[in-house]
């Protein structure tokens, strides 16, 4: 017989044993603390057993108290916030053989290619616009490489390169680019440009919850929060590289015959500046 304490502890998530392929992780979380957004592609419960804690599904939030509990399907994407110090046990429950063909965790294949996979895509992108894809290619490279061997390091130089590429790369395309594509195209918020500020704003909440995700296993690792790392970083990936494919394939070209010359050579000029304050 083995016994464990269900305690509040300090480590915010901690992985208690693992029996015939279910997991049970200990939750402990002060007010205001929690996970974000994630999925598993196992069935889970979670059992409150100390305080209250807010658990969201599909957008749609419910307060459990203590001895409490709630229960969810694979691949479900779900977050929960302690709403005062709460602790609570999380089962991840084994597939029966029965369900032995339940879904996984699996990245789609990319709807796009973008110039790091084909470069020939670039022979069709103006001079003005290619400070764009040279800026895809460089992310695709550390991406690629954080697929390969995700150890801590290169998760945080990946999240610190995406964080910049918000910051810079997709402002100079807000600001400089689909302005001017959007007199072209029907405006900004209705065909391609609203479509691709849809997904600006889907990968800066990706990035977030990546971050958040990151920043709690590098402060408590655990098995459980590394897993959920692993997941919420192939979701960013591929997020940022359907959209990166979508812009090299065809935004840019569709670009590079539409806007006039003087267009193109405002969009290059103002690339340089956002480079410069970039650099400094």
């Amino acid at each position: 017989m083995e016994r464990y304490s269900a305690d509040f502890k300090d480590q915010a998530v901690s992985s208690l044993f693992q029996k015939e392929g279910s997991k049970f992780v200990q939750l402990s979380f002060p007010a205001g603390q929690g996970l974000t957004k994630h999925r598993t592609n196992r069935h889970l419960v979670l059992i409150v057993l100390s305080g209250r804690i807010r658990f969201t599904v599909d957008e749609r939030s419910e307060e459990l108290a203590a001895s409490q509990i709630v229960a969810l399907e694979p691949l479900q994407e779900h977050s929960l916030e302690a709403v005062e110090p709460s602790t609570a046990l999380l089962v991840l429950v084994a597939d029966a053989p029965v369900q032995a063909d339940a879904p996984k965790l699996q990245t789609p294949a990319l709807d796009h290619e973008n110039a790091y996979m084909n470069p020939a895509l670039v022979e069709q992108i103006a001079p003005e616009l290619r400070p764009l894809v040279s800026d895809h290619v460089e992310l695709c490279k550390i991406l690629e490489a954080v697929q390969k061997a995700p150890s801590d390091g290169l998760v945080q130089h990946a999240l610190a390169t995406v964080r910049q590429e918000l910051a810079s790369h997709f402002v100079a395309e807000e600001e400089l680019l689909f302005p001017l594509m959007a007199k072209h195209v029907g405006g900004m918020d209705v065909g391609p440009v609203a479509r691709l500020l849809e997904e600006h704003q889907k990968i800066r909440r990706l990035h977030t919850e990546a971050q958040e995700i990151f920043d709690t296993q590098l402060r408590q690792p655990d098995e459980h929060v590394k897993n959920l790392m692993s997941e919420k970083l192939r979701e960013l990936s591929h997020a940022l590289l359907n959209h990166i494919g979508k812009e090299d394939s065809h935004l840019f070209p569709m670009a590079s015959r539409l806007l006039s010359e003087a267009e193109k050579q405002s969009v290059a000029d103002g690339l340089v500046r956002y480079e410069h304050a970039r650099a400094q």
